[in-house]
């Protein structure tokens, strides 16, 4: 027996055919077109969760800024400080009431991508949608408290030294206010700073206090203070304003305007003088908020009195009405001798928010090759700690 007996003849292989060839590049084909039409339909759904989790953040955190400021309408470190005689509060004739709503004061014109075409930008009018379908204001003074801490070091009629515990006196300016937190209570109005000692405007002061009515209190700097008990920094008399403004926002290209959330604040001006806005510094509390509606109720909900209100004239007359049944009269808004007349009613206040994805999407958009942004409503109710309270 040789060895040739034990080997083994293979027969002749072949490789596949055109025509299989073909037919397995068709499967593929059908396979992937398949499977890019799922990754991109997820990835569309992926876009639109992330868009509307953008928006309800954007919408969370502008309304989160805003209660912490509308609790606090209202609130006054001492009443000596802000009493209408002292004709800091001129309502009758005045135009900057210390408590305002401003149903759609101003058109907010932006430019952004063109909805028909995304890739071209448009200028135009905000509009609204139609979840929020407003671009309301909201104004009101009160006092700000600064962010000083101090203890008291010493004291005389002259002024004040202090121990500075957090803050800085850079801060202070003069017109503010400090006081020292103890049983004998006194407030000085600051004249000048210099280092940790303040001087105090005491003539200023005693004229406040005095005309402050049941609220004055014995001449300032004649009261014993022990070293080391706390003592509070506060700015009197600040308007804040909150509105809707387009502002360039997008770094990426700054012909985009983007609208936003901001507020602004300033003293309030002797003698009721209406606020040039335009000159006062913004701060952007959320972009991208394209509705803001603002709403005022005296019977805890039952009855809204901003409506269709074209101005804040109308609203006033419609609080006026509103009021009669709880004792008020006369015209509590117009009134001089009571233009803090929100600290003596309580009120309930709702602001409505509408907040949109940073960018237009086709997945948004119910019209076939147009884009439109998600959006998400919200909705805050808040009363005023200081309202109900008559000083």
């Amino acid at each position: 027996m040789t060895l040739r007996s034990f080997q083994r003849f293979h027969p002749l292989q072949r490789g596949f055919s055109l025509i299989e060839m073909l037919v397995a590049m068709l499967f593929i084909g059908v396979l992937t077109a398949g499977m890019l039409r799922v990754y991109s339909t997820n990835l569309a759904g992926v876009q639109r969760v992330n868009d509307m989790i953008g928006s309800q953040r954007r919408g969370h955190w502008a309304l989160g800024s805003m209660q912490d400021d509308l609790a606090s309408i209202g609130y006054f470190a001492n009443v000596g400080f802000n009493n209408p005689a002292a004709g800091n509060y001129s309502v009758t004739n005045g135009t900057q009431e210390p408590f305002m709503i401003l149903p759609d004061p101003l058109v907010v014109t932006v430019t952004g991508p063109n909805p028909a075409s995304p890739g071209a930008l448009v200028t135009g009018p905000l509009v609204p949608p139609i979840q929020v379908p407003h671009l309301d204001e909201i104004q009101y003074v009160s006092d700000r408290s600064l962010p000083i801490q101090a203890t008291l070091s010493a004291i005389t009629t002259a002024g004040l030294s202090l121990n500075l515990i957090s803050g800085s006196t850079a801060d202070l300016q003069a017109g503010d206010i400090v006081a020292v937190q103890d049983g004998n209570f006194e407030q000085f109005i600051i004249s000048v700073v210099s280092g940790n000692s303040v001087g105090v405007d005491l003539a200023a002061t005693v004229i406040a206090q005095a005309v402050g009515g049941v609220y004055q209190v014995t001449t300032p700097g004649t009261k014993a203070h022990l070293a080391g008990v706390p003592l509070s920094f506060y700015r009197p008399n600040i308007v804040t304003r909150y509105s809707v403004q387009a502002l360039a926002w997008d770094p990426s290209n700054s012909a985009i305007t983007v609208p936003c959330l901001v507020r602004q604040q300033t003293t309030y001006p002797v003698g009721g003088t209406a606020i040039t806005w335009a000159g006062v510094p913004v701060e952007i509390i959320a972009e991208n908020i394209d509705g803001l509606r603002i709403d005022l109720s005296v019977d805890g909900g039952t009855n809204w009195l901003r409506q269709d209100a074209a101005n804040w004239a109308e609203i006033a007359g419609r609080i006026t009405t509103a009021l009669v049944p709880m004792g008020a009269t006369g015209t509590p808004l117009r009134d001089a001798s009571n233009p803090l007349w929100f600290r003596i009613y309580p009120c309930l206040i709702r602001v409505d928010v509408s907040s949109r994805s940073a960018t237009p999407r086709a997945g948004s958009s119910n019209v076939a090759g147009q884009a439109d942004y998600a959006r998400r409503t919200q909705t805050l109710m808040v009363t005023p700690r200081n309202f109900g309270f008559h000083l």
